[in-house]
């Protein structure tokens, strides 16, 4: 394989084109310091391409494996704060100020890839296939998977978001690595839909590893947090970290699987929890499953599912609960917990005599407390879930994710009633050659901004190119013709015509496209103007017999 006939980004041949027809990456594109040249070799047989991502722990760059010719992924360990790395070149120089973190964390990253190179097995892994040292750090690479990330699968999908029975499919085989990973000490720290990714086996994969310094408040290192996903003890609150981390932010995921919407941050929710499963979702969602997520996603670790297996119990449960009609399900802390689940949630497969009596006698007790002035219990368990409002239950508008609507049909946008709901949809429309008519040129949000239910934006669509009428200028001169010309969009071109004496020089005698011919604005037009007639003066004896300087040599 030709090297340099290779797109940088995706390892996919370019067949002499200067943008991949691929990827859309264009061959010159430049690779900016501290990161390593394109095409710079690793390892005497890795050649690296474009960085895809970065931390403040390392970079992941697409690379080509020229001793088994496919695509691979190499990350490699380059902390920014510790480093100089001028540009062309591939050595790391430490400063020296840094020197005891850099080594310290570079121990670390590499007992991490090894740990992980020894269950490459696993089901739900990129396998490491080769760890280099060299250049003064340290390489892994990765099997490529042709994949996308879960944030984009749910974006392209019909509504944002997944049925249980899909959505079951894709995670609960991930719990069954996570599990693995957990009881070797490994916690992953950063799961979120941009660091799982789905193959074209459909299968979904953990990517995105990195040192917990990395991602964990209070080291040298910038964290890396998701907002939404990462939970309360990453942020530096006085919580331990753990296995229930990693339980915290994979429940956050299957919520926005589910439910379409991204969780309410920790740091917000500590200071006013009002995560909720909306009523729509609730209905739909199996009562265990929710159960499992009220457990999962708990501020406080103490109250939270302690680890994966837990999880995948609560997660596999037997369908047969159902919900009562309420407006939607709280996400409840601390001891309450249990109590406001149950009381919504009602088993309606358990007929046996002990539950019935059991049932009949708390239903006669709520009875004796209603009359007797028990309306605190309503007040604290029951009202929760009705769809009551109050000051202390207003619910907290649903944030979702924006899609990239840009080269979309408008029409479809403008007419999906899943986008409808969830944004407040404006349109500009405007000529334009680029973009064909009817489709999306530009969004006034950006794609991947995580916004309120009911944000307002604005497309920017195509109307196509727009036409002019070419004016009629023949039998004009040629300064005045060009004028209305421009006027009018179209570019002048002026082409000089002979003139035999019968015309006045400078002006216009045809014009191409034809006059009154519709054409694209800024259509190339060209006019042909009468040049000056020829001399009328007489000509000399010398000019007609080749006198002058050569007269003597002709004789």
């Amino acid at each position: 394989m030709n090297i340099d006939n290779l797109c940088m980004s995706c390892m996919n041949e370019l067949y002499g084109e200067k943008q991949c027809p691929k990827c859309g990456y264009y061959v010159d594109s430049p690779q900016i310091s501290p990161y390593l040249p394109l095409r710079t070799p690793v390892g005497d047989k890795y050649i690296l391409g474009k960085v895809l991502s970065s931390n403040s722990e390392g970079a992941t760059y697409m690379a080509y494996d020229t001793g088994r010719n496919t695509p691979v992924y190499v990350r490699e360990f380059l902390p920014e704060k510790f480093i100089d790395r001028s540009f062309g070149t591939t050595e790391i120089k430490v400063q020296e100020q840094w020197r005891d973190y850099y080594y310290s964390y570079l121990k670390k990253f590499l007992d991490l890839w090894r740990q992980l190179a020894r269950v490459r097995g696993l089901s739900a892994l990129i396998p490491v296939v080769d760890i280099i040292e060299e250049n003064n750090t340290a390489y892994v690479v990765s099997e490529y998977v042709e994949s996308i990330s879960l944030r984009e699968f749910l974006l392209r999908s019909q509504t944002g978001y997944l049925n249980w029975e899909k959505a079951k499919v894709l995670f609960m085989p991930v719990l069954s690595t996570l599990s693995t990973l957990h009881k070797m000490g490994i916690t992953h720290n950063g799961i979120n839909p941009d660091n799982l990714l789905i193959g074209r086996d459909g299968k979904l994969r953990i990517s995105g590893f990195s040192i917990s310094e990395a991602r964990i408040e209070g080291s040298e290192l910038s964290p890396e947090l998701f907002e939404g996903y990462t939970p309360i003890e990453q942020y530096g609150y006085t919580y331990e970290n753990g296995c229930w981390s990693d339980v915290y932010s994979f429940c956050a995921v299957i919520y926005r699987a589910l439910v379409g919407s991204v969780p309410q941050d920790a740091v917000s929710r500590s200071m006013n929890d009002q995560l909720i499963i909306p009523a729509r979702y609730a209905e739909i969602i199996p009562v265990y499953v929710i159960n499992a997520l009220m457990n999962g996603l708990q501020i406080d670790p103490a109250d939270r599912t302690k680890d994966v297996e837990t999880l995948r119990e609560e997660l596999s449960a037997t369908p047969g609960n159902v919900v009562s009609s309420f407006s939607g399900v709280n996400v409840p802390t601390g001891e309450r917990k249990q109590k406001e689940l149950e009381a919504v949630v009602v088993d309606a497969d358990d007929n046996s005599t002990a539950k019935t009596i059991l049932i009949a006698f708390l239903v006669c007790l709520g009875v004796g407390l209603i009359v007797v002035g028990g309306w605190f219990l309503y007040d604290k368990v029951i009202k929760d879930y009705v769809d009551t409002p109050t000051e202390s239950t207003t619910e907290a508008p649903e944030m979702f994710e924006v899609p990239n609507f840009v080269n979309s049909s408008y029409d479809m946008v403008a007419q999906n009633p899943v986008q409808n709901d969830r944004f407040t949809i404006k349109s500009v429309f405007e000529y334009n050659t680029e973009v064909e008519k009817g489709y999306i040129i530009s969004q006034s949000v950006e794609a991947g901004q995580v916004v309120e239910e009911g944000t307002e934006i604005t497309f920017v669509v195509s109307k196509g190119p727009e036409y002019k009428i070419i004016p009629s200028v023949k039998n004009l001169y040629v300064d005045f013709a060009k004028e209305q010309l421009e006027e009018a969009g179209f570019v002048v071109n002026i082409i000089t015509k002979e003139n035999n004496g019968d015309y006045e020089e400078g002006i216009v005698a045809e014009v191409t496209p034809e006059e009154g011919a519709s054409r694209v604005k800024g259509t190339n037009v060209y006019i042909q103007v009468y040049g000056p007639p020829p001399s009328t003066e007489p000509q000399t004896e010398e000019s007609t017999t080749g006198g002058g300087l050569f007269s003597g040599f002709l004789g």
